[in-house]
């Protein structure tokens, strides 16, 4: 847990969450730009570091318009390579909450720096056989960082793009059973509305006052949020697009 001293208030304390997994196409932006924008919409001031060198969530912000900005502030330091710590302990203490948008290759030395300093690492993991092969490095390096540096950082699986059929729910009990590393009870399906969000510069609430997909993303929230110990919070409304 990062903490800034401020003059003329007491240190503020900011959580931060490192969404990753060097598999790619896993859901790892789709996650942070959803929760990230979710959380914001609960009244916590949000930054989501954006540190892929595809910067789909750059990309993602930058759809929104001045009238309807996404709830989340959202910065490019893909550039700054493991160097991007530094700029976020500047932001320590202006936000409520970090969320750091790694890189998909373990090889990169963005996630080990993104766990030395995160509260909280998110490994997306779609319910089929190779990502479920592929999650172990992503479960090694969290590991890793717990033991080495990090004592006080927690790991969970989020289930992303979830669909039915013996093999998701066959893989759902292999990361259940997973000794080490705990999921959330939430899951992320394989819904029309996350891409959709994406051309507007939105989340999902955007797109309709009541939906599955808005269901989903403020389940992970409550469940994000008490893991952090932050307190829930009723979200606001979001704009509705119009189509």
């Amino acid at each position: 847990m990062a903490t800034k001293q401020q003059t003329q208030t007491p240190p503020s304390e900011t959580r931060i969450l490192a969404i990753y997994n060097q598999k790619g196409g896993c859901g790892k932006t789709t996650s942070a730009m959803e929760l990230g924008g979710t959380i914001a919409l609960r009244g916590y001031k949000t930054l989501i570091a954006d540190l892929d060198p595809q910067q789909t969530a750059t990309t993602w912000n930058g759809q929104a318009s001045d009238e309807q900005p996404f709830p989340a502030r959202v910065t490019n330091l893909h550039a700054m390579g493991p160097r991007f710590t530094n700029e976020i302990q500047k932001n320590v203490g202006d936000f409520d909450v970090i969320i750091l948008d790694c890189p998909p290759a373990i090889a990169s030395p963005i996630p080990w720096a993104a766990l030395q300093i995160a509260d909280l690492g998110i490994i997306p993991i779609i319910p089929v056989l190779d990502n479920v092969w592929a999650s172990k490095e992503a479960k090694e390096i969290g590991l890793r960082a717990q033991r080495e540096f990090n004592p006080s950082l927690q790991l969970r699986y989020l289930p992303s793009l979830v669909s039915r059929g013996r093999l998701f729910d066959h893989c759902m009990k292999v990361i259940s059973d997973d000794p080490d590393i705990s999921k959330f009870k939430t899951s992320i399906s394989r819904r029309n509305a996350f891409p959709e969000s994406q051309a507007y510069g939105a989340t999902v609430h955007a797109l309709a006052s009541k939906s599955l997909a808005i269901t989903e993303i403020e389940n992970l929230a409550t469940e994000v949020l008490e893991l952090l110990g932050l307190p829930q919070r009723a979200g606001q409304a979001a704009t509705r697009r119009k189509k």
